[in-house]
């Protein structure tokens, strides 16, 4: 029975690995600012407007005639796709960037006729190259001319990036303080509070050098509630400012959330209700994933307990950025972590009632990149314990060295896509199929 059983889930997962594969490229793209930009962005009336939904953005253009530039800052993991997009947008109405500073992860494969230059810094801890960056940055801005116009492109990853230590505080502080609060799960709000703290250009300082410019900033949110007190740790966003409320104030520079973890859970949701029923958990996904693994088993057994037509499928969904504390010097990261021990989770089930053999799932973080590894996340189902023992890899000491990305890569389970240029936290797909 056990064997049957097995080869039966194989079938239906890697069928189900696809569809996950496609819908987790389709909330990635749903939240890329190559393809979002030249989409909702335009120009009319000499002035740049965004528009998505209920955000809004409307920004003048320079005028050229009395020597004012429009100038592009680009910080984070989607930095390059957001300058293209946003460049894209301008040339469709006849107007272009003048030059711009990007500060990204990964490094363009190609190296195209652009007006802006593009440095790497060091994630997810920063280190001498995040310096050399920041430090590149401040020469970029140089004196702000008040005929100038930036436009900020902001994004998850930009804390690490780019780093410059405030008045009294050395890199190595920095790097060591930032490594310990990471190690010990530290959620984001309060890792980004402490990078605010330590920063000469987070906390709104970058703001206060780019004035008397004007200046509007453009985000992409991978952090809880999309505060942008938290986001990329606030180069352009004074830690007094109120949110929403200020987003709307005359007296502050434009700023708009253009792309969510919800944009890419609609996008998820909309194909895979194509498929079968769709239940969204939203964005809950925020505690330890030792808490989170028993409360999403809960939304598995309500799946199961439903009644399903014969031969569908029930997706959960889910999305956010579980937190792991790190225990030794394995290789992995949240996501991994977490399909490996909600796998572990449905096998021990699966020994006393054999639907849970079947359930199948994806944890995987929308930037292609989870921790310091070169997977995306994982797949999970009910037969992966079976696959580890098969594979030697003992997955109790594998938790405990902090080590999912080796035994995952040993049953066969990583998702790697590469990076995707863009970065809104991470998505959970669990499938629940009938018989």
């Amino acid at each position: 029975m056990g064997s049957a059983l097995d080869a039966l889930s194989a079938g239906v997962n890697e069928s189900l690995r696809r569809l996950f594969a496609e819908w987790h490229a389709a909330g990635v793209q749903a939240v890329n600012g190559e393809t979002i930009l030249p989409r909702f962005g335009a120009v009319t009336a000499h002035r740049w407007h965004f528009r998505r939904g209920d955000r809004h953005l409307e920004l003048p253009l320079p005028e050229p005639d009395v020597g004012g530039r429009l100038r592009l800052i680009g910080l984070g993991k989607a930095a390059l796709g957001m300058a293209r997009g946003f460049r894209a947008s301008l040339r469709a109405c006849g107007v272009d960037v003048d030059d711009g500073l990007l500060i990204v992860r990964d490094a363009p494969k190609t190296v195209a006729d652009e007006p802006w230059r593009v440095h790497v810094g060091d994630h997810p801890i920063p280190g001498p190259a995040s310096l050399r960056a920041a430090q590149a940055l401040l020469e970029f801005i140089e004196e702000p001319r008040a005929q100038d116009v930036y436009v900020v492109l902001l994004s998850g990853g930009a804390s690490a990036l780019c780093a410059l230590p405030a008045a009294g505080v050395t890199l190595e502080e920095k790097i060591r303080i930032t490594r310990e609060l990471m190690q010990r799960g530290a959620p984001i709000t309060e890792l980004n509070r402490v990078r605010r703290q330590l920063s000469a250009i987070k906390g709104g300082k970058l703001a206060e050098r780019l004035r008397p410019a004007r200046f509007c900033t453009l985000a992409i949110s991978d952090v809880p509630n999309d505060d942008p007190a938290v986001i990329g740790s606030a180069p352009t966003w004074r830690e007094d400012d109120g949110f929403p409320e200020s987003r709307s104030s005359a007296e502050r520079a434009p700023y708009t959330v253009m792309a969510t973890l919800d944009d890419a859970l609609a996008e998820i949701a909309a194909r895979a209700a194509r498929s079968g029923e769709v239940v969204a958990l939203g964005r809950c996904i925020y505690g330890s994933v030792t808490a989170e693994v028993p409360r999403l088993l809960d939304s598995v057994d309500r799946a199961l307990a439903a009644p399903l037509p014969p031969s569908q499928m029930r997706l959960l969904l889910a999305g956010g950025e579980p937190l792991v504390e790190i225990r030794g010097g394995g290789r992995g990261g949240r996501a991994q972590e977490l399909a490996l021990r909600l796998g572990l989770a449905l096998a021990e089930r699966a020994r006393t009632d054999t639907r849970y053999a079947a359930v199948c799932g994806l944890v995987a973080g929308t930037d292609g990149s989870d921790g310091p590894t070169e997977a995306a996340g994982a797949f999970f189902d009910g037969t992966l314990a079976a696959r580890l023992r098969a594979a030697g890899v003992d997955a109790a000491a594998a938790l405990a060295a902090s080590d999912s990305n080796t035994a995952l890569r040993a049953s066969g389970d990583l998702f790697v896509t590469g990076p995707t240029g863009t970065n809104v936290a991470d998505v959970l797909m669990v499938a629940v199929t009938s018989r």
